[in-house]
């Protein structure tokens, strides 16, 4: 780790920059991160890990925390990757800035082209955004242009971002606060075949799913569901948006989770992909909404600025954001993500095992994997423990039994197996405790 003393990191106390944090940003979190016993504020980090400005209390050292959330796949790369910095220093330091919205742009069309050669076949177009709520937004929009239609059939439990459009495909308890209602959208239990026959019609624009929800319990779709689903968007006339801002960019071990990475033989062609999360490498936020060509006409032709995001595609997002996408599908780096998520599943699956009357259910593929338990308050509890052990993890937020473990993609072997034991020892913790 690097030293934590500088300009940026431990700039005051870290119960002090609690204070601060709750007096001007948000006074609730703060109760609610202490309520977990982690009350603290990330410091110096790198790879897989991070440390905290200082223990639970002030005269207590630093934790050392390995990172398995991964920020839902910000952190793919782990923390300040030498290879991402080293690119974002050197763009900025040839005079690289975000760029100016309204004009062309050299990296938009290096990334826009990169990201064509790596979609599956048909998906060549993209357009920038910052964050993925933004991205979904965007697919929305361009779906219901293209189609002229109005409908939206979104997946029970799913959580596809915050913004407009993206709102109101996700769970009911995020909407209820800012009474956004539409009758246009519709939602279906996820996996579910008959169901989402049964409700998507000729009024629909659009079908969203996440490949794997991941708020919604990291669910695995049965084999030939995206099929299925494909054939009656294609009957409908329907377009089917595929969200992969955490699925995708090679978690489950496969570029694509919607192109072989459920299934080997299952490789479904959406007409739309949205990436986030993962695109910005931890360092600069983009987000992308990836298309087939023939929709832009319906979009862009009468107005080319119909759509527009001021910092979205920024020249140096690009530049990082292709970094990125060269490490991510590199065959060699795909073989590591299936190798150690096996050995993470497998190490899963054995803890699982020895805690049967705990663990009800594991779900996942490469280094995405839920962990349900028989009821909300163990999952909760073993999330703390887990933390008390060193690994940051969460659970499920439309399904508060289920953990959800993301590590970031590039885990050793060896960090694997240390966050194995660790968990291990948590469940065992939550075992004593439920005597």
């Amino acid at each position: 780790m690097r030293e934590s003393h500088n300009k940026y990191i431990g700039t005051l106390p870290q119960d002090k920059l609690l204070k601060l944090y709750a007096k001007h940003v948000n006074a609730p979190k703060v109760r609610t991160f202490k309520g977990f016993g982690f009350g603290v504020i990330p410091g110096e980090r790198e790879g897989i890990k991070f440390k905290t400005l200082a223990g639970k209390n002030p005269n207590e050292p630093p934790l050392e925390i390995f990172n398995c959330r991964s920020s839902g796949g910000v952190f793919n790369l782990g923390h300040s990757n030498p290879q991402i910095v080293h690119v974002l220093k050197e763009a900025l330091d040839a005079g690289l800035d975000v760029g100016d919205h309204m004009l062309l742009s050299e990296w938009r069309a290096i990334l826009g082209k990169q990201l064509a050669d790596l979609m599956p076949p048909g998906i060549t177009k993209t357009t920038f955004g910052v964050s993925g709520g933004e991205a979904i937004d965007t697919a929305i929009k361009f779906s219901r242009a293209y189609t002229r239609r109005k409908g939206c059939v979104s997946a029970i439990g799913g959580y596809h971002g915050h913004t407009g459009f993206a709102l109101l495909t996700g769970d009911p308890n995020f909407r209820e606060t800012f009474l956004w209602h539409n009758p246009d959208f519709k939602q279906v239990p996820f996996g579910d075949i008959e169901a989402m026959r049964n409700t998507v019609s000729e009024n629909d624009a659009c079908v969203i799913l996440e490949t794997i929800p991941a708020t919604g319990g990291v669910l695995i779709a049965p084999e030939g569901y995206f099929t299925e689903v494909r054939k009656i968007c294609d009957e409908k006339g329907v377009m089917l948006i595929i969200d992969e801002v955490q699925a995708g960019l090679g978690r489950t071990g496969e570029f694509w989770a919607i192109y072989g990475g459920m299934y080997p033989d299952e490789k479904v062609v959406p007409d739309f992909i949205v990436c986030g999360k993962g695109m910005s490498s931890g360092v600069y936020p983009l987000s992308t909404c990836s298309y087939k060509a023939a929709i832009e006409k319906s979009i862009f032709n009468e107005d080319a600025f119909i759509h527009i995001s001021t910092t979205g595609g920024s020249d140096l997002g690009c530049a990082v954001a292709s970094a990125m996408l060269k490490i991510q599908s590199d065959p060699a780096f795909l073989q590591h993500i299936r190798e150690v998520g096996k050995i993470f599943g497998d190490g899963l699956k054995k803890i699982a095992s020895d805690y049967p009357n705990l663990i009800k259910e594991l779900r996942g593929r490469g280094l995405m994997w839920g962990v349900e338990f028989f009821n909300e308050d163990n999952c909760l509890k073993s999330m703390i423990l887990s933390i008390q052990e060193g690994v940051l993890l969460n659970y499920c937020g439309n399904k508060k039994d289920t953990l959800i473990i993301m590590p970031p993609l590039i885990s050793t072997k060896e960090e694997i197996n240390e966050v194995l034991l660790r968990i291990s020892k948590a469940i065992q913790k939550l075992k004593e405790m439920s005597k």
